[in-house]
């Protein structure tokens, strides 16, 4: 059963690349789509898909500078991403940031990445905000193509990029800046 489960796994990953299962998908997801700002019981959930054997945090659920959204698709919890604005003070992470875009595996490939993604946007948007900033694999292939899409693009931040090449990688990768210019300002 084990073996089956990670055969049907890689197969549905296979699946997801191709442009008519996108295509198909996307159309079906759409249908049954719904993204919302994060109440304290999709916060739980969340916590228990990400974490599902650890630790429940409740750190992140009264912060007034993180705005969780969640994505359901026929009711099932698909997805979800953060927008967090840190204050001058933190620096160099300072301004709006999105983090944690996570999509369930069953859903991939639907465009609901990118329906949250935009999501982040707008808000950041409609509060005044001149970028959006985030940090990704550099060998994340889909993440950065649905990046590029959205607008974004590599950015260098100083004293943020030396810490980023003193990390360790893992398997010879690193996390990379990329940033979105929005409002008047795209």
């Amino acid at each position: 059963m084990k073996y089956n489960r990670k055969y049907l796994g890689v197969a549905l990953r296979l699946m997801q690349r191709g442009s008519l299962y996108r295509h198909v998908m996307g159309f079906i997801i759409q249908k049954g789509l719904t993204i919302r700002e994060a109440d304290e019981a999709d916060k739980l959930k969340v916590d228990l898909w990400i974490n599902p054997k650890g630790y429940i945090s409740k750190a992140g659920h009264q912060n007034q500078n993180v705005t969780e959204f969640v994505a359901y698709c026929f009711g099932y919890l698909a997805g979800r991403v953060q927008l967090v604005r840190y204050s001058s003070e933190n620096r160099p992470y300072s301004g709006y940031w999105l983090w944690g875009l996570a999509v369930k595996s069953q859903f991939k490939g639907g465009g609901i990445g990118e329906k949250l993604s935009q999501e982040v946007i707008l808000k950041a948007s409609t509060e005044g905000s001149k970028t959006l900033d985030l940090l990704v694999f550099n060998n994340n292939v889909p993440a950065l193509q649905l990046y590029r899409k959205l607008g974004f693009v590599h950015y260098v931040i100083p004293g943020l990029e030396e810490q980023l090449q003193a990390q360790p990688t893992q398997n010879g990768h690193r996390h990379v800046v990329m940033r979105k210019l929005i409002g008047h300002f795209q």
